[in-house]
């Protein structure tokens, strides 16, 4: 077990979900269960999200492709060695089910999980940007980027987002860094499903 999620605090990045201690997972990789060649490393954890029928921390994976996806707290703790199958899980309390279970979800995303991963991919734009003279303080409208998500099992996709305003649409002021205003700043374009093959 890595932690009980339920015992433990969990601090979070300020205006992010994402956790500020990483618990030594980062870095953390593993084979995928069912994709030959394909290897899933955490880059990142995120907090529990509340009312989810399984709870504790999130993790963000990404493979050898540029991939992104996320993993529960209990299914990674079977993936990178933690527990076993069969096995008591106490923050649960039931048993770690079987890999090639129906309890079993593994890599998958939902809505929140890309939220999060939308986020932290906007504070990245953001560091890049202040780096560097040549661009502006607000990301310019219609700032366009592709994401390659892992949603579950043999379903891959190459995702466009766009910015659409990246002000405060009550204020006009900008930028707009905050979590909750999100998806106000940006849309999908398209999303076109794409098949993962080992090089």
């Amino acid at each position: 077990m890595l932690i009980n999620p339920y015992k433990s605090a969990l601090a979070t990045i300020p205006g992010s979900r994402m956790l500020a201690e990483n618990l030594g997972l980062i870095g953390a990789n593993f084979p995928d269960e069912k994709t030959k060649g394909r290897l899933w490393t955490v880059t990142n954890l995120f907090a529990p999200i509340k009312g989810r029928a399984l709870g504790g921390i999130r993790a963000k994976l990404q493979d050898q492709k540029g991939f992104v996806t996320f993993c529960n707290q209990r299914d990674l703790e079977l993936l990178i060695g933690l527990a076993k199958p069969g096995n008591f899980c106490p923050w649960t309390d039931s048993e770690y089910p079987e890999m090639d279970s129906r309890e079993f979800y593994g890599m998958c995303v939902d809505p929140e999980d890309l939220e999060d991963d939308l986020f932290e991919r906007e504070l990245q734009l953001r560091c890049l940007m202040a780096a560097s003279p040549e661009y502006p303080d607000i990301i310019p409208m219609g700032y366009q980027f592709t994401r390659l998500i892992h949603l579950n099992s043999g379903q891959d996709v190459e995702e466009l987002d766009m910015m659409l305003y990246d002000c405060d649409p009550e204020t006009g002021l900008g930028p707009d860094t905050r979590f909750h205003t999100l998806m106000n700043r940006w849309t999908r374009v398209e999303r076109n499903k794409i098949r993962w093959e080992a090089a």
